[in-house]
């Protein structure tokens, strides 16, 4: 075999070998997209819910029962639309009880970073979360200790799909509120089963562009 063969065959299995490389890569990607977006699909609640039940127990369940609860019906709004708006431009105020779609932040001011917040943050930030299928807890600053408490662990059980916040703006006597795009629910005080059940309904299931892990635009 000539050297200029061998040549064209290293060649051409170099090339080959790359062309899997990339291949093998971009499954990688595809996977982790895929597991992420899975993981905030509504489909995905139960099972998350019915395997923290099985490894913890009814003991780990946060708060008190639905019937203590103090929980309104589940109320559907009207959509503000969803427009991307300039830190600090003015808009509609939002609708009560608490935002549930409207002009809100892109870029590095929304969406918020999914979690737990002990200070208020722009509204505007948060409601990026809702149009990606998130649920958006909006707490009064003035809730018992112990509600804030128990909001803060019913946000860890699914950080990446929800963000709890105080809200100064809250337009209800109750001590906080479930919201999902268009959607809301007010609460005297945290129930696993009404959190779960309003998870389970309308998480990665509402919104313009749910099920979006990038978070861009």
């Amino acid at each position: 075999m000539s050297k200029k063969l061998e040549e064209k065959q290293r060649r051409r299995l170099a090339e080959e070998r790359k062309r899997d490389e990339l291949r093998k890569a971009a499954r990688r990607r595809n996977l982790t997209t895929s597991g992420v977006a899975l993981l905030v699909a509504a489909g995905v609640v139960t099972a998350i819910v019915m395997q923290r039940q099985a490894e913890e127990g009814p003991a780990a369940a946060v708060g008190v029962s639905e019937r203590q609860a103090g929980c309104t019906g589940v109320q559907e709004h009207e959509e503000m639309g969803a427009t991307h708006i300039d830190v600090g431009a003015p808009h509609e105020p939002y609708g009560a009880p608490a935002p549930t779609s409207g002009p809100h932040y892109a870029g590095d001011a929304g969406p918020v970073d999914p979690g737990f917040y002990e200070e208020p943050i722009p509204p505007e930030g948060a409601i990026h979360n809702l149009e990606h299928g998130m649920i958006v807890i909006w707490y009064s600053p003035d809730a018992p200790e112990e509600e804030i408490a128990n909001i803060e662990e019913i946000t860890d059980q699914e950080r990446f799909a929800t963000v709890a916040l105080p809200y100064p703006g809250l337009q209800t006597d109750k001590n906080f509120v479930l919201t999902a795009w268009t959607v809301s629910q007010e609460c005297d005080q945290v129930s696993q089963d009404v959190v779960d059940e309003f998870r389970r309904n309308y998480q990665g299931k509402l919104g313009p562009e749910p099920l979006t892990d990038t978070f861009e635009g």
